[in-house]
């Protein structure tokens, strides 16, 4: 951006949202200018400015700034998944809400929160458990942005029960891309009414949220209302010891983990649907033996020690985790642990030996309930991948995670030693299923560019032989560009809505479609 137009926007967002609140020194555009691939693969630019916004008008001043003088913007929340929200083109501005971090209201009676941009799921999650009422938390960890959770995948370990993260939105305040203000929801009806997603009122989730989001590509969203649940735990999360030895041991009297043992992958989906019909549990997931190193291990070292004398290859393989939650009593713990035991021998199922249990639960199994540990998936080689994360069934995970192991098997290395990642999840009661492989592989750009071009080049591949899912959704426009023709032409219906909300082109592009601005 030329000195002059740098200077006359500069002025202007200044004087919208305060001088402390506008950077454009070299010095903080660097610390934006990055992402957890190493250098070379995805070539973020430098952004232009940074600001800080304090709320949903002075969002609405910077968002209109930006349609003015047509200068791309991208709303962060914990930035997390920086594969979409690092700067892919010259004179970008970042909206950081780190100012927008207050939990504004828990209502106990009605079993809601509204939240800002910039408040963790952790934090929701604590003020939440006070109050006898619980929130879903990501593998991604604890500490990413609630909001971002909720419009993005919000597939959390409790999904079994308490379903995925879209199901809690409850009302949106939303700056549109064009800087017109949008309430949906409960609030289109009454700023006073938080208690209700759909039914009276307009439901626009799906517009925001689809499978994975709009990725910033169509606004931002500055104020939410979400669904909290009952919690039969503590009102302070347990933990004991320093980190990183923490352990975490909820009240046996309401909450119990079982790990069950089956001899194939198919075993062990089939109790899974066992377990869904009987509508028991609070978490259901079918973990890859790489997660159980993953999440426990304390250092690198630790981490390969332990998977070279194959600790869990040996005990974990095909393993089903459920923890039963007694949500109104002691009685209804004591009910499901006689119905889950009754289905482990009618599956043929085998408990794990108790001192792996004891070696893996109290450290690390309720990271699923309140995870903090998923940044150790990065801790063997600095970055990992994933083959597919697609949401369908149960049963079509098998395939998925079959295909993840012949591709671990294939490119190992530069794919590091972590057996088949057939992570399997229950939701709803097993009325949906989703499947992940994800694994470390080493982090250079020749290996990790490599690895890249033949994912995108297996997902060409996928599109033609009209195979759906995969984790191009989690890449935005550039999968939709590519899969809207193959499946009934979805994509002109995703481009007409960019066009419409975005006339200027500037809201995260080329995100949620890639389309051309109209001089």
């Amino acid at each position: 951006m030329d000195k002059e137009r740098h200077a006359i926007i500069l002025e202007a967002l200044q004087s919208a949202i305060g001088k402390e609140n506008v950077e454009d020194s070299l010095s903080v555009m660097m610390a934006y200018h990055r992402d957890w691939l190493p250098p070379g693969v995805l070539n973020p630019t430098v952004p232009e400015f940074v600001t800080l916004p304090d709320g949903t008008e002075q969002t609405q001043q910077v968002i209109k700034i930006c349609n003015r003088y047509n200068v791309p913007f991208i709303p962060l929340g914990s930035s997390q998944w920086s594969v979409t929200t690092a700067p892919n083109r010259p004179g970008t501005l970042i909206i950081d809400s780190k100012r927008m971090n207050d939990i504004v209201e828990i209502d106990e009676k009605n079993m809601y929160a509204v939240i800002e941009p910039y408040v963790t799921m952790a934090q929701v999650h604590a003020e939440a458990n006070k109050r006898g009422l619980y929130l879903g938390s990501p593998e991604a960890s604890a500490q990413a942005s609630a909001m971002a959770g909720h419009v993005f995948q919000g597939m959390w370990g409790v999904g079994h029960r308490l379903g995925v993260g879209h199901r809690n939105i409850l009302a949106m305040e939303w700056v549109l891309p064009n800087g017109e203000i949008l309430q949906t929801g409960s609030w289109s009806n009454s700023e006073k009414t938080r208690f209700f997603g759909e039914g009276p009122g307009t439901d626009l989730r799906g517009m925001l949220r689809g499978l994975a989001g709009a990725l910033g590509g169509i606004g931002m969203v500055t104020k939410m209302a979400i669904k909290l649940h009952p919690y039969p735990g503590p009102k302070a999360f347990p933990c004991e010891g320093m980190i990183p030895n923490h352990t975490s041991t909820l009240p046996p009297e309401r909450f119990q983990w079982y790990i069950i043992k089956y001899p194939t992958l198919e075993k062990a989906a089939h109790a899974m649907y066992e377990i869904s019909k009987a509508e028991i549990a609070g978490v259901l997931q079918k973990w890859p033996t790489v997660y159980y190193n993953w999440w426990w291990a304390n250092s690198n070292e630790e981490y390969w020690e332990t998977w070279k004398e194959g600790v869990w290859q040996k005990h974990v393989k095909y393993a089903v985790a459920v923890c039963l939650w007694g949500f109104t009593s002691e009685k209804q713990l004591d009910y499901e642990k006689g119905v889950l035991e009754d289905i482990i021998e009618e599956t043929k199922g085998k408990l794990i030996p108790q001192e792996i249990y004891d070696k893996w639960v109290p450290r690390t199994a309720n990271n699923w309930i309140r995870d903090t540990n998923g940044s150790r998936m990065m801790r063997p080689s600095g970055t990992f991948a994933a083959l597919r994360l697609p949401f369908d069934t149960i049963h079509s995970s098998i395939d998925v995670c079959r295909v993840g192991a012949d591709w671990v098997e294939k490119f190992s290395p530069p794919i590091l030693d972590c057996d088949a990642p057939d992570w399997i999840s229950s939701y709803d009661f097993g009325h949906f299923g989703a499947a992940e492989t994800d694994f470390p592989l080493e982090k250079n750009v020749d290996d990790l560019g490599d690895i890249m071009q033949k994912l995108m080049g297996m997902m060409k591949e996928d599109l033609t032989h009209r195979i759906e899912g995969g984790f191009g959704p989690f890449l935005g426009g550039a999968y939709h560009a590519m899969a809207g023709s193959i499946f009934y032409n979805y994509g002109k219906l995703l481009g007409g809505i960019k066009k419409a909300m975005d006339p200027n082109v500037v809201s995260n592009p080329p995100q949620n479609y890639p389309v051309e601005r109209e001089d």
